[in-house]
C-alpha cells in the first residue's frame, strides 16, 4: 500500500475519533514521509528527534502520548532504541480504514 493510501486511510480513522488531534496527524505524516524514503521497506529506522522535528512536537510528553495513541489502534509498532547513536524501530502497518 503506497503513502498516499495509507495517509486516506488514516484521515477517514481520525475523522470518526475524537481522540485523534493534529499532533497525531503531523506525527503519523513524518512517519510516512520516512517510510516513503526508506523505499517503503519494513521496518525502517528513524530518531525521536527527527520525528518531532518534522511533526513539529516540541513536547516529549505529546510526542509519547501519540505514539502510544498510534501504537494502541494497531497503526504502527514501534521499538525504541536507548542507544544514543542507533534510531529506533517503526513498522508501518496496514490500517485498512478500521479503528
Amino acid at each position: 500500500m503506497g503513502t498516499a493510501e495509507q495517509l486516506a486511510n488514516f484521515l477517514k480513522l481520525v475523522s470518526r475519533n475524537r481522540r485523534f488531534r493534529q499532533s497525531h496527524l503531523n506525527l503519523y505524516s513524518a512517519i510516512l514521509m520516512y517510510y516513503e524514503r526508506a523505499s517503503c521497506q519494513n521496518p525502517f529506522r528513524v530518531s525521536r528527534r527527527e520525528l518531532m522535528k518534522h511533526s513539529a512536537i516540541l513536547s516529549y510528553a505529546t510526542y509519547h502520548k501519540c505514539m502510544g495513541d498510534l501504537i494502541a489502534k494497531g497503526l504502527i509498532e514501534y521499538e525504541p532504541s536507548y542507544h544514543p547513536s542507533l534510531a529506533s524501530r517503526i513498522t508501518l502497518l496496514d490500517n485498512n480504514g478500521e479503528l
